[in-house]
């Protein structure tokens, strides 16, 4: 008895994998910051709230995003 092989759906592989360094996921030594708060809301983990220090909210939000691909980030502060 042989099992029937049946087509695979069309599937890709989304970009899950976080993204660390200077500039990536904090900003380079040196610069200028001031602390941010961010909600980050993932689907797969409760919500949390964190601190980070950045140049600016667009940098801030771009950091968490590097950190958590996957989550809705959002400046609190």
């Amino acid at each position: 008895m042989t099992m029937k092989e049946e087509p695979i759906t069309f599937q890709w592989q989304e970009e899950t994998i976080s993204r660390y360094g200077d500039g990536v996921s904090h900003p380079k030594k040196g610069v200028k910051t001031k602390p941010f708060k961010i909600l980050v809301r993932n689907g797969q983990m409760a919500a949390m709230k964190v601190e980070l220090r950045a140049e600016s909210k667009t940098a801030a939000i771009n950091y968490g995003k590097a950190r958590w691909p996957n989550a809705v980030i959002e400046v609190i502060s």
